[in-house]
């Protein structure tokens, strides 16, 4: 990807945070990033078409961190312990969350924004189905659930921890991944 375009869509995803999708301005994003109003619209033409692709970008690096720390360990539990390491430890990761929350409340007021928000959570219940069946097949789970309610758990806990961390409820990375690997660790039976 462009340098400048990646600078840009960085920049879109702060202004995201702090603003929400509805509130941002294109001269916010181009005083985040530095550049002019009409450098901006070289790369983007509406607001809209910038904020819609900031998102995507944000996710989809975050999705190619899960993908990564899942597959590099051959262990159900140690894959499931990387995958929060990774949503986890992200070092942006009140703004992440933020940008986050203000896409979901966009989307529940925007059309056009709620197939984002579904792409995000089908690769994660993808990412959570694909960990657990192999827990599953390797008996490291045994869950207290039915499986569907074990994940399906698993992936609400976490835009709960998103809002609170959105929120500055005081839920901080280390509590955040503490709250999903207790929880996972009860709901799916984790054999040690």
């Amino acid at each position: 990807m462009d340098e400048q375009r990646e600078r840009i869509l960085r920049a879109a995803a702060e202004v995201l945070a702090e603003r929400g999708f509805d509130a941002g301005r294109l001269r916010d994003v181009a005083t985040t990033a530095g550049l002019s109003i009409g450098s901006l619209q070289h790369y983007f033409e509406t607001r809209d078409a910038l904020f819609r692709e900031a998102f995507a970008w944000s996710i989809d690096d975050l999705i190619r961190r899960w993908r990564k720390a899942a597959v590099e360990e051959a262990g159900a539990w140690r894959r499931f312990e990387l995958l929060v390491q990774a949503l986890t430890s992200d070092p942006n990761l009140a703004r992440r969350c933020a940008t986050w929350i203000e896409f979901c409340a966009s989307a529940s007021r925007r059309e056009e924004l709620r197939d984002g928000v579904r792409r995000v959570h089908a690769e994660w219940q993808t990412m959570l189905s694909e960990i657990v069946h192999e827990g599953l097949r390797s008996q490291e789970f045994a869950p207290a659930l039915p499986v569907d309610l074990a994940i399906g758990s698993l992936i609400v806990l976490v835009d709960g921890c998103e809002m609170a961390v959105a929120a500055g409820s005081g839920v901080t990375a280390e509590s955040y991944a503490e709250l999903m690997l207790g929880t996972a660790r009860a709901v799916l039976g984790v054999r040690d």
